[in-house]
């Protein structure tokens, strides 16, 4: 069982004083994915604050992802991937709807950077992931199957070309975030073959773009192709200020 150097904070915010120092000794390394903290009584005493304080904390480390609380087990230390990030910000932003328009247009922002990398940095390797991305997309929506898993694969492969590791894993957590937040809208999205196979021919025009080094052109494609995505999301989602 890890014994922990945590000290006592004032009496004031006591509940962030915990989170924010074993969050700090999980950031520092001095507890890892596996270890066990003390046990309730042990731990209150040690940080000198009462049980319902830290309950509360670790109820709220629970909810981050930070640790594992099992009835009569314990409190473990989690290991800290993209996935234990995405289901509590997606909780968090399912609670309001203006949230996940902020979502989309951090999306944009950083896919219209993105593809401009990836034209100037491509691999072959990369060209034809994206190009097989897109191919499967295309084969999917022709026999009226699911296209979700080809699209996001279109778009990680196009943040992979990018060639910087930072760009590819917050696109990889991203893709979470709008699948947590917006799945089934974005599933009533790909019902409509018509848009479906526009959506297929903008992508292998950014591919086009993105094979020949073509940056700016790129850029355009994939704003554009974004913005068709949200506007048609406004309108599944009621709204759309068309009118």
């Amino acid at each position: 069982m890890k014994i922990m150097n945590i000290t006592r904070k004032k009496r004031t915010r006591l509940y962030r004083d915990i989170v924010a120092q074993i969050r700090q000794l999980i950031q520092e390394g001095s507890l890892s994915p596996g270890d066990q903290l003390l046990p309730e009584r042990q731990l209150a005493e040690k940080l000198g604050v009462s049980r319902s304080a830290l309950r509360e904390a670790l109820t709220a480390l629970d909810s981050m992802g930070y640790i594992d609380i099992t009835p009569g087990g314990g409190a473990y230390i989690k290991k800290m991937g993209m996935e234990s990030m995405v289901e509590p910000l997606a909780a968090i932003m399912l609670k309001e709807r203006e949230n996940v328009f902020e979502l989309l247009e951090a999306r944009k922002i950083l896919e219209v950077e993105i593809v401009k990398l990836a034209a100037q940095r491509a691999s072959k390797s990369d060209l034809y992931q994206i190009r097989e991305a897109a191919a499967e997309m295309h084969n999917e929506v022709i026999n009226n199957r699911d296209a979700h898993e080809p699209d996001v694969n279109f778009h990680l492969a196009l943040a992979r070309a990018s060639q910087n590791s930072i760009l590819y894993n917050i696109m990889t957590m991203l893709a979470g975030l709008m699948k947590e937040a917006y799945g089934p809208s974005r599933n009533e999205l790909l019902k409509d073959p018509e848009q479906n196979q526009i959506w297929c021919e903008q992508n292998f025009k950014i591919y086009e773009a993105v094979k020949n080094n073509n940056p700016d052109l790129a850029s355009k494609l994939i704003r554009e192709h974004l913005q068709m995505a949200e506007d048609k999301l406004k309108v599944i989602f009621g709204d759309d200020d068309s009118d």
